[in-house]
């Protein structure tokens, strides 16, 4: 095994260790290789619903539909597992472990362990959760129902136990093996909760109300319950516990623990021969009603997925990979330039676009959240992160004595580029007036190189007449395509006619951090019109406290624009305490806006994005009109009709307080 894996991770630089689970991609890259997207599509589909058919195959004929309702639950419980990733591996060994163990238990011989343990190295070569398959082997022939007979003799389970554990560790990472996989199941027992609710190792339901917290109580409830009023063995508890522990207080391993559950579960419920007594209730329930309520839930639920509605899971029928992840704008952005050293990814979907892009490996990232995890650093990475988002740029002690500052920590690993998430707001407004620059607008990843640096400093230059472009000139923002993209599909789209607006308010979001309010805005407009959903309202909101900001500054009063006061005012009832917190601190004037109804009109329009009509209303001839109009004029697309009005106003109106922004504008326009 030494001699055909890697002697130290792949694709990043910071550590020498190998990597247990180093051959955890092959499947995936040799279905994108064979069939592009559509093949990691195909793999999905068929993966998830295979294993689904399975589980449901193995108890339908002692649970009747019984089973299907079971197998739902897991469906919408391991949500997170249903990805082209490791984790849909994890659920499938854990699936054949069980199966092989069982067929074992009934047949105990060289013939039936030799694929258990087959299953187990390649589960420790591919996945990162293998010890879950211990627990299997280990509670599996102890469960009621398993033998019709004698028990397996407690030698040969203890046998089975150790051989199960040793193939393990044919792994890159040895005898560490079992270690890290507890340690990714566990993670609670080495990191303190604060720091793990930064990651996807929280606690599952910290993550509010979703789809697959849900599921989770749903099924949690459900097993508690069966267990207590029917279970006659400790064992059966046991198990239980051993997977929804993790399950419930580990969200990455919600999946694998999901199709845990749910096995003991079914187990239990033939061993109990629980459908044999569910024939009691058909009296007080008719069999016809609860089917077809069960049905009307699932086309519901199918209803609700794809349209992207549900709790927690945005992601919209479809086929092809989303919008979020497409690498075609970074690409062209950094793959020309020879950059050597490291780079640091704000999370694992930069980082990962990162290694496919620069497969030369001449730039690395440092090392991934989960090899920080493994390696006793999640906090330095973390740290990083929040130093990076918060604009902590020189040393600073911190409250255990220790030194924070992103400067010194990233000059020390000779980072040459910078990988923000699209929408991150905070870390793009906190790099605004640092050395790193932004290289890219609108990639689903933002680049940021080193300003000053050979390499970075032409695409910084090259992006400042974009900047200028899409904040002062003619430029009008089209919402994505409801058929989608190339890369995905859209069928939601194609079925309705509404486009995908997720890549939309990120980009609004960006604009924002980068302050390039207009651009903002302009993004928005199209949004208002057609949907104006409690995100986008939240960032017109965002962006018009910031304005208002500035023209106080601008103006040097207390009051800004009415314009964006009476905007303002007018969305205060939609805000919740969270919205009136973020942004600049506006102090409320004493002196009550004085506005004709016209004017309120307008403002009240330009809310709704129909800013067509509330250009119209605006026929008054006095400074605060004025400046509204030539404002909404430029944030519509119109620079030269601002640009004059701008200009009239400063004509008539010389001495008002409106003049110098008034002033400021007419220079900035091309």
């Amino acid at each position: 095994m030494s001699d055909l894996a890697p002697s130290g991770p792949i694709l990043t630089a910071g550590s020498p260790l190998a990597e247990a689970d180093w051959l955890g991609g092959l499947p995936f890259y040799f279905s994108l290789q064979l069939a592009g997207f559509s093949g990691l599509m195909l793999l999905k589909f068929a993966a998830v619903g295979l294993l689904l058919y399975l589980f449901m195959k193995r108890f339908e004929e002692s649970l009747n539909w019984l089973a299907l309702v079971i197998a739902v639950l897991v469906l919408m419980t391991g949500v997170p597992a249903w990805q082209p990733t490791p984790r849909l591996l994890d659920c499938w060994f854990l699936f054949l472990t069980w199966i092989l163990t069982a067929r074992w238990c009934r047949e105990p011989g060289p013939h039936k362990l030799i694929p258990i343990l087959v299953v187990f190295a390649l589960w420790a070569n591919s996945a990162p959760l293998c010890l879950l398959g211990v627990a299997v082997v280990a509670l599996l022939p102890h469960l009621p129902g398993i033998l019709s007979e004698k028990s397996v003799p407690l030698k040969q389970t203890n046998l089975l136990i150790l051989l199960s554990v040793l193939a393990l560790m044919l792994t890159p990472r040895g005898w560490f093996t079992p270690f890290d996989s507890f340690v990714q199941l566990f993670p609670g027992l080495f990191y303190h909760q604060a720091l793990l609710s930064q990651t996807i190792w929280q606690p599952t339901f910290l993550n509010g109300v979703t789809i697959e917290v849900i599921g989770l109580s749903i099924l949690s409830i459900v097993t508690i319950l069966f267990l207590i009023l029917k279970s006659t063995s400790w064992v059966e508890t046991v198990a239980f516990l051993v997977f929804a522990v993790p399950a419930w207080t580990n969200y990455d391993s919600l999946g694998p623990c999901a199709i845990g559950m749910a096995l003991v579960l079914s187990q239990s419920m033939v061993a109990h021969q629980f459908q044999a007594d569910f024939v009691k209730w058909k009296q007080a329930v008719s069999p016809t009603l609860a089917r077809y309520v069960f049905i009307l839930g699932i086309l519901i639920l199918s209803w609700k997925s794809a349209a992207g509605s549900l709790p927690g899971q945005p992601q919209r029928l479809g086929w092809g990979i989303a919008p979020e992840l497409d690498i075609s704008i970074l690409n062209n952005t950094i793959g020309p330039i020879d950059y050597k050293g490291t780079a640091h990814g704000m999370g694992i979907a930069p980082t990962g676009m990162l290694c496919w892009i620069k497969a030369n490996h001449k730039i690395q990232p440092v090392r991934t959240l989960r090899q920080a995890l493994l390696q006793g650093r999640l906090f330095e990475e973390l740290s990083l992160n929040e130093e990076l988002s918060n604009g902590w740029i020189f040393q600073k002690p911190r409250s255990d004595g220790s030194w924070g500052g992103w400067w010194v920590r990233l000059k020390n690993r000779d980072c040459q580029l910078l990988l923000v998430p699209n929408g991150d707001e905070k870390t793009i407004r906190a790099l605004f007036d640092s050395r790193w620059q932004p290289m890219s607008l609108d990639a689903s990843v933002i680049p940021y190189g080193w300003s000053g640096e050979l390499l970075s400093s032409p695409k910084i230059v090259e992006l400042l007449p974009a900047k200028e472009f899409v904040n002062r000139d003619q430029w009008i923002y089209s919402l994505p395509s409801p058929a989608g993209t190339p890369e995905c599909s859209d069928w939601w789209g194609i079925l309705t006619g509404t486009s995908n607006l997720t890549p939309a308010i990120l980009q609004a979001k960006t604009f924002r951090g980068m302050k390039l309010y207009t651009a903002a805005l302009r993004v928005l407009h199209p949004l208002l019109q057609h949907n104006p959903s409690p995100q986008v309202i939240r960032e017109f909101q965002l962006c018009q406290k910031e304005l208002a900001y500035q023209e106080k500054l601008n103006v040097g009063q207390h009051t800004p624009s009415s314009l964006r006061a009476f905007a303002l005012t007018q969305l205060a009832g939609q805000a919740d305490e969270a919205l009136v917190l973020a942004g600049p601190k506006l102090k409320r004037s004493e002196e009550p806006l004085r506005t004709s109804d016209a004017f309120e009109r307008a403002i009240q329009n330009y809310i709704q994005g129909d800013w067509e009509t509330a250009l119209k209303t605006l026929s008054g001839n006095d400074s605060e009109t004025l400046y509204a109009k030539a404002q909404i004029q430029l944030e519509s697309g119109n620079p030269g009709g601002a640009k004059k009005t701008f200009g009239e106003l400063i004509q008539i109106y010389p001495n008002d307080r409106l003049v110098v922004p008034s002033q400021q504008m007419l220079d900035s326009l091309p």
